[in-house]
């Protein structure tokens, strides 16, 4: 199942609202964000990566009508929140990090994943790169939000390590080796080869860490994932 974010255009905290849902979903890396100003390059998008239904992020009229432009991609849940509370119980409607975490705990594969190394990346709020590393690194949505902790679950689970990114100190290439909140939301996830994948080679973006245009192209690759940006 496949979600489209719904934003404004120059709405960033909808747009950075939207990548930590999907790093929280399993497989929600591959769920683009849908920036609605532009119809015709959202209808390309909504084909490209065959979105089930789409979620509307922000407070304005427009996003929360969006939707309702393609009543085809009806909304599967009972109930409306993603996130939702019930009789004293926090849950996501869909396949979650729990979900994910429950399915490797007894895979031969989960001891081999955890010397490898997690890593859960955090950094200064004003970083100039605050949300490339977003992006790059990932980050879950709050407690606040969601009523699930799923950092906490994460470093409980897979002993993970924390590391802070200092502002305007060198990102050691090594840090690459390892594991992080990205890898964890697209684990034992194939490509749909019945669909055609395009251009699919390794590379960078260059844009502006600052405009929402250069960030949300930076994500919408062919294959669905994030990709590189470079500031």
């Amino acid at each position: 199942m496949r979600i489209g974010w719904a934003i404004r255009a120059g709405d960033m905290d909808s747009f950075r609202q939207a990548v930590k849902y999907s790093y929280a979903l399993w497989g929600g890396r591959f769920n683009p964000i849908l920036i609605i100003d532009n119809e015709e390059e959202v209808e390309r998008l909504v084909e490209l990566f065959r979105i089930d239904f789409i979620v509307p992020l922000g407070t304005s009229e427009e996003v929360k009508d969006f939707p309702k432009k393609y009543p085809h991609l009806i909304n599967p849940f009972i109930h409306e929140p993603l996130f939702s509370r019930e009789a004293n119980r926090s849950h996501c409607q869909a396949l979650d990090i729990y979900n994910a975490l429950v399915y490797l705990r007894d895979r031969p594969e989960w001891k081999q994943l955890k010397e490898t190394g997690i890593r859960l990346y955090s950094w200064s709020p004003d970083d100039p790169l605050a949300d490339v590393f977003l992006m790059q690194f990932g980050m879950y949505p709050s407690i606040e939000d969601t009523s699930l902790d799923y950092r906490d679950m994460v470093m409980k689970a897979a002993e993970a390590e924390e590391i802070f990114l200092i502002n305007d100190a060198p990102i050691p290439a090594n840090e690459l080796d390892y594991l992080s909140i990205p890898y964890l939301s697209r684990h034992a996830l194939d490509r749909h080869y019945s669909i055609s994948e395009g251009w699919n080679s390794p590379g960078f973006f260059l844009g502006d860490a600052t405009n929402l245009d250069d960030l949300g192209l930076s994500l919408e690759s062919p294959g669905g994932g994030y990709s590189s940006l470079v500031c």
